[in-house]
Protein backbone atom coordinates (compact mmCIF):
# COMPACT_ATOMS: atom_id res chain seq x y z
CA UNK A 1 0.00 0.00 0.00
CA UNK A 2 1.20 3.47 -0.85
CA UNK A 3 2.28 5.01 2.18
CA UNK A 4 1.07 8.80 0.68
CA UNK A 5 -2.36 7.45 -0.23
CA UNK A 6 -5.02 8.71 2.39
CA UNK A 7 -7.12 5.34 1.20
CA UNK A 8 -6.89 2.36 3.82
CA UNK A 9 -6.24 1.61 7.00
CA UNK A 10 -3.41 1.77 9.50
CA UNK A 11 -3.00 -0.08 12.93
CA UNK A 12 -2.03 2.10 15.85
CA UNK A 13 1.50 1.35 16.29
CA UNK A 14 2.42 1.91 12.08
CA UNK A 15 0.52 5.10 13.23
CA UNK A 16 2.87 6.62 15.98
CA UNK A 17 6.18 5.20 13.79
CA UNK A 18 4.99 7.29 10.66
CA UNK A 19 3.49 10.09 12.58
CA UNK A 20 6.95 10.54 14.74
CA UNK A 21 8.54 10.36 11.60
CA UNK A 22 6.39 14.02 10.36
CA UNK A 23 6.35 15.41 13.68
CA UNK A 24 10.41 14.97 13.44
CA UNK A 25 10.84 16.03 9.93
CA UNK A 26 8.46 19.37 10.52
CA UNK A 27 10.94 19.92 13.26
CA UNK A 28 13.65 19.85 11.32
CA UNK A 29 12.06 21.13 8.69
CA UNK A 30 12.78 25.39 10.46
CA UNK A 31 16.38 24.20 9.43
CA UNK A 32 15.32 25.18 5.72
CA UNK A 33 14.44 28.56 6.89
CA UNK A 34 17.96 29.27 7.88
CA UNK A 35 19.50 32.42 6.23
CA UNK A 36 21.67 30.51 3.41
CA UNK A 37 19.27 28.14 2.52
CA UNK A 38 16.68 31.12 2.12
CA UNK A 39 19.72 33.63 0.53
CA UNK A 40 19.93 31.03 -2.32
CA UNK A 41 16.70 29.73 -2.77
CA UNK A 42 13.95 31.90 -0.89
CA UNK A 43 11.06 30.19 1.10
CA UNK A 44 10.50 27.82 -1.56
CA UNK A 45 12.36 24.37 0.16
CA UNK A 46 10.73 24.97 3.17
CA UNK A 47 6.97 25.48 1.72
CA UNK A 48 7.22 22.43 -0.45
CA UNK A 49 8.35 20.73 2.15
CA UNK A 50 5.64 21.62 4.63
CA UNK A 51 3.28 20.80 1.97
CA UNK A 52 4.62 17.49 1.50
CA UNK A 53 4.10 16.79 5.63
CA UNK A 54 0.69 18.36 6.13
CA UNK A 55 -0.44 15.85 3.09
CA UNK A 56 1.46 12.81 5.18
CA UNK A 57 -0.25 13.81 8.33
CA UNK A 58 -2.93 14.26 7.15
CA UNK A 59 -2.88 10.29 4.71
CA UNK A 60 -1.01 9.36 8.61
CA UNK A 61 -4.56 10.10 10.23
CA UNK A 62 -7.45 9.14 7.82
CA UNK A 63 -6.10 5.77 7.50
CA UNK A 64 -5.77 5.28 11.46
CA UNK A 65 -9.44 7.09 11.96
CA UNK A 66 -10.94 4.37 8.79
CA UNK A 67 -9.08 1.40 11.02
CA UNK A 68 -10.59 2.80 14.42
CA UNK A 69 -14.35 2.98 12.61
CA UNK A 70 -14.44 7.17 12.57
CA UNK A 71 -14.23 9.77 9.62
CA UNK A 72 -11.37 11.59 8.71
CA UNK A 73 -12.81 14.90 8.66
CA UNK A 74 -11.86 16.04 12.07
CA UNK A 75 -7.95 15.29 10.80
CA UNK A 76 -8.90 17.47 7.39
CA UNK A 77 -9.77 20.40 9.40
CA UNK A 78 -6.56 19.98 11.87
CA UNK A 79 -4.66 19.75 8.36
CA UNK A 80 -6.08 22.95 6.88
CA UNK A 81 -6.05 25.08 10.15
CA UNK A 82 -2.18 23.78 10.57
CA UNK A 83 -1.97 25.04 6.79
CA UNK A 84 -3.55 28.38 7.61
CA UNK A 85 -0.11 28.59 10.22
CA UNK A 86 2.29 27.61 7.58
CA UNK A 87 0.97 30.11 5.55
CA UNK A 88 0.89 33.34 8.11
CA UNK A 89 4.45 31.77 8.88
CA UNK A 90 5.66 31.98 5.55
CA UNK A 91 4.12 35.84 5.91
CA UNK A 92 6.20 36.56 8.12
CA UNK A 93 9.49 35.01 7.19
CA UNK A 94 8.72 36.82 3.99
CA UNK A 95 8.26 40.09 5.51
CA UNK A 96 11.32 39.75 7.74
CA UNK A 97 13.54 39.13 4.87
CA UNK A 98 11.82 42.21 2.90
CA UNK A 99 13.93 44.43 3.82
CA UNK A 100 17.06 42.65 3.36
CA UNK A 101 20.50 44.93 3.25
CA UNK A 102 22.75 44.48 -0.14
CA UNK A 103 25.40 44.85 1.40
CA UNK A 104 27.04 41.04 1.68
CA UNK A 105 28.93 42.31 4.79
CA UNK A 106 25.43 43.21 6.20
CA UNK A 107 23.62 40.17 5.42
CA UNK A 108 26.33 38.01 7.25
CA UNK A 109 25.10 39.48 10.36
CA UNK A 110 22.00 40.21 9.77
CA UNK A 111 20.24 37.36 11.63
CA UNK A 112 22.38 37.00 14.12
CA UNK A 113 20.64 40.67 14.92
CA UNK A 114 17.77 39.65 14.54
CA UNK A 115 17.92 36.60 16.69
CA UNK A 116 19.43 38.83 19.76
CA UNK A 117 16.52 41.45 18.73
CA UNK A 118 14.00 38.76 18.62
CA UNK A 119 15.76 37.44 22.44
CA UNK A 120 15.72 41.19 23.88
CA UNK A 121 12.28 41.46 23.13
CA UNK A 122 11.14 38.45 24.76
CA UNK A 123 13.00 38.73 28.12
CA UNK A 124 12.18 42.18 28.13
CA UNK A 125 8.30 41.64 27.34
CA UNK A 126 8.53 38.27 29.56
CA UNK A 127 10.83 39.90 32.74
CA UNK A 128 7.96 40.83 34.90
CA UNK A 129 4.56 39.38 34.36
CA UNK A 130 2.67 41.75 36.34
CA UNK A 131 3.51 44.70 34.13
CA UNK A 132 2.58 43.07 30.87
CA UNK A 133 2.35 46.15 28.42
CA UNK A 134 -0.41 46.09 25.53
CA UNK A 135 2.13 45.43 23.13
CA UNK A 136 3.35 42.57 25.65
CA UNK A 137 -0.56 41.34 25.62
CA UNK A 138 -0.39 41.26 21.93
CA UNK A 139 3.06 39.32 21.06
CA UNK A 140 2.13 36.74 24.05
CA UNK A 141 -1.34 36.32 21.79
CA UNK A 142 -0.09 36.20 18.76
CA UNK A 143 2.61 33.50 19.73
CA UNK A 144 -0.44 31.66 21.69
CA UNK A 145 -2.10 32.01 18.28
CA UNK A 146 0.71 30.69 16.52
CA UNK A 147 1.34 27.41 18.47
CA UNK A 148 -2.55 26.35 18.75
CA UNK A 149 -2.09 24.50 15.85
CA UNK A 150 0.77 22.66 16.96
CA UNK A 151 -0.22 21.57 19.80
CA UNK A 152 -3.76 20.36 18.84
CA UNK A 153 -2.57 18.25 16.61
CA UNK A 154 -0.37 16.69 18.98
CA UNK A 155 -3.31 16.26 21.20
CA UNK A 156 -4.92 14.74 18.15
CA UNK A 157 -2.32 12.57 17.38
CA UNK A 158 -2.05 10.89 20.44
CA UNK A 159 -5.96 11.23 20.98
CA UNK A 160 -5.83 8.84 17.14
CA UNK A 161 -3.36 6.49 18.30
CA UNK A 162 -5.23 5.42 21.50
CA UNK A 163 -8.06 4.37 19.79
CA UNK A 164 -8.76 0.87 19.22
CA UNK A 165 -8.98 -0.95 15.79
CA UNK A 166 -12.28 -2.54 15.00
CA UNK A 167 -11.15 -3.89 11.51
CA UNK A 168 -9.99 -7.73 11.83
CA UNK A 169 -7.43 -8.29 9.75
CA UNK A 170 -6.90 -11.87 8.11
Amino acid sequence: MNLLSSSGTLAPKPFAVGALAVYLASFLSQLLLAEPVTMHAGLWPFTLLQVALIWGWYALHARRLRDAGRTSGMALGIALIYALMIVLLILVMAMLGAGEASDENLKAGQGLIRLFIVLYFLSMMFAQFSSFSVVGIWVLGFLMLMLTPVVVSLIFSLWAATRPSILVKP
